[in-house]
C-alpha cells in the first residue's frame, strides 16, 4: 500500500469506500423494497464489506491493492441486482459510475496527501471524506432528480452505456494497478492514467448529457401528444354542445306541432283523446330527458356522453358523482383524467367477451380529496409494468396523459385486475369540495 497499513486506517478506509459506493448508488436508484428493509440491507452489506476488506488488507496487502476494486464492482452488481427494481443494464451503469467516482476519490486522496502533506495517511482519509461529501452534495443538487426521471425513458439505451462504462472502468483500473500501483510509478505513467480517467469522466458526462437531451425531447413530444389528446376531448365536448343545441331546435320545432295537435283536440272537445296524448308525450319527454349526474358541468358532460356511448355499445353503465361546481381541478385536466379512464373502461368492456359487460363509476369529494373509482369488465389478461397497465395496442398515450394530469394534483393512482374485473382508483388533492 502507498500510504501504509494499520488496523484503524484499514477499517476507516474500507468503511468510507463501501459507504460511498452504497450511498451514491442508492441516490440514483429505485429500491425494490421498503425504506426500512433497504436501509438495513445496505448497512449489513457495508459492514460485511468493511470487515472482509479489513482482514484482506491486513493479511494480503498486495492482492488487496490489485483486486479490491474488482471485488467492490462485482459484489455490488450481485447485491444491487437483488435490491433494485431497475433493469440489469441500469444497475451495471450505476455501479460502473460509482466505481469510477470511487477510483477518482482514491487517486485524489493519495495524490494530495503525497504532494501537500508528506504522504500522511490520515490526511488521505480526511481528503476522501471531504471528497465524498462534495460528491453527495453534487449528486443531490444536480444529478439525482433528472437521473431518476430518465430511468423510465429509453430503457434500451442503457445497454451500450453500461458496456462502455464497465469497459472504461476495467481499462482505468488495469492502468492504475499493473505492474504496480500507479502512484509509485513514473510521472509519465501517472499522466497516462490521469488522461484515461479524464477521458472516462468526459465519456460519462457525454452519455448522461445525451440521455438528458433525449429525455427533454421525449417529454416535449409527450406534451404535444397530451395537448393533441386534450384538444380532441375539447372538440368532442363542443360536438356534444352542438348536438344539444340541435336537439333544442328540434324540441322547439316539435313543440309547434304539439301545440297544433292540442288545439285541434280542444277545438273538437275530445278531452279523453287529449289526455291520452298528453300522457304519451310526458312519457316520451321523460325517456328523452338527459340525466343530471352532478353540478359540475365538465363531469356531467363526460358522464352523459359515455353513458350514451356505453348504451350504444351494449354496455351497462352506472355512475354516481358527488361533485360540486368548483373543485379546483381545471376542466382540461378533469377531461384528460375522467375521459381517458372511461375510454379505457369502454374498450375493456368491448374486448372482455362478457355477455353483460358493465362500467361502474363513483366520484366524490371529501374534504380536500377527490376520489375516482372506475370498475369495468375485462378479459382478465391485463399486463402490468411498474404497477401500470401496459397497452396492448398503440403507445399507451391515454394512460400516460391521465397520469400526467393526475400528477399536477399530487394524484395517487392504483390499478388492479381481479379476475374479469378491472379497477382504477385515483385520489386527487383539490382546493375546494
Amino acid at each position: 500500500m502507498v500510504l501504509g497499513i494499520t488496523l484503524a486506517l484499514s477499517i476507516i478506509r474500507n468503511l468510507v469506500e463501501a459507504s460511498q459506493c452504497c450511498i451514491l448508488f442508492l441516490l440514483l436508484d429505485k429500491p425494490r423494497y421498503s425504506f426500512k428493509r433497504t436501509i438495513v440491507s445496505y448497512l449489513a452489506f457495508i459492514l460485511f464489506t468493511t470487515v472482509l476488506g479489513t482482514f484482506w488488507v491486513l493479511l494480503y496487502p498486495q492482492s488487496y491493492g490489485r483486486f479490491i476494486t474488482l471485488y467492490f464492482c462485482f459484489s455490488m452488481i450481485i447485491f444491487f441486482s437483488f435490491m433494485s427494481k431497475c433493469s440489469i443494464s441500469q444497475i451495471l451503469y450505476n455501479v460502473s459510475l460509482q466505481v469510477f467516482v470511487l477510483l477518482c476519490g482514491v487517486f485524489i486522496g493519495v495524490r494530495f496527501s503525497i504532494l501537500f502533506f508528506g504522504g500522511n495517511a490520515w490526511m488521505d482519509v480526511l481528503i476522501r471524506c471531504i471528497y465524498f461529501g462534495v460528491v453527495v452534495a453534487l449528486y443531490c443538487h444536480y444529478l439525482r432528480r433528472p437521473y431518476l426521471e430518465i430511468l423510465d425513458y429509453m430503457k434500451s439505451r442503457w445497454k451500450w452505456m453500461a458496456f462502455m462504462a464497465l469497459a472504461g472502468n476495467i481499462l482505468f483500473l488495469y492502468c492504475a494497478v499493473y505492474p504496480e500501483q500507479v502512484m509509485i510509478r513514473s510521472f509519465r505513467d501517472r499522466m497516462v492514467s490521469s488522461g484515461i480517467g479524464i477521458i472516462l469522466f468526459a465519456t460519462h458526462m457525454t452519455m448522461l448529457k445525451a440521455l438528458f437531451a433525449m429525455r427533454s425531447e421525449m417529454k416535449a413530444k409527450e406534451e404535444m401528444a397530451y395537448s393533441a389528446l386534450n384538444n380532441a376531448y375539447l372538440e368532442r365536448e363542443f360536438a356534444m354542445i352542438e348536438e344539444r343545441m340541435a336537439q333544442a331546435d328540434r324540441v322547439r320545432h316539435d313543440a309547434r306541432h304539439h301545440d297544433l295537435v292540442i288545439m285541434e283536440y280542444a277545438r273538437k272537445g275530445e278531452i279523453d283523446e287529449l289526455l291520452r296524448y298528453m300522457e304519451a308525450k310526458e312519457e316520451a319527454d321523460r325517456l328523452d330527458m338527459p340525466v343530471q349526474f352532478c353540478e359540475n358541468r365538465t363531469v356531467n358532460s363526460i358522464l352523459t356522453a359515455y353513458v350514451q356511448r356505453a348504451r350504444q355499445a351494449g354496455v351497462r353503465m352506472e355512475a354516481e358523482a358527488l361533485v360540486g361546481q368548483e373543485t379546483g381541478i381545471k376542466d382540461i385536466d378533469f377531461t384528460a383524467i375522467l375521459g381517458n379512464a372511461l375510454e379505457n373502461a369502454l374498450h375493456g368492456c368491448q374486448q372482455s367477451g362478457e355477455s353483460a359487460p358493465f362500467i361502474d363509476v363513483r366520484i366524490q369529494t371529501k374534504g380536500t380529496k377527490l376520489t375516482i373509482l372506475v370498475r369495468n369488465s375485462c378479459n382478465g389478461r391485463v399486463k402490468f409494468e411498474n404497477g401500470i397497465p401496459k397497452s396492448g395496442k398503440g403507445d399507451g398515450i391515454g394512460i400516460r396523459s391521465m397520469l400526467h394530469s393526475a400528477q399536477i394534483y399530487d394524484g395517487q393512482t392504483d390499478f388492479q385486475c381481479d379476475g374479469n374485473v378491472f379497477m382504477l382508483r385515483m385520489v386527487l388533492k383539490v382546493t375546494s369540495a
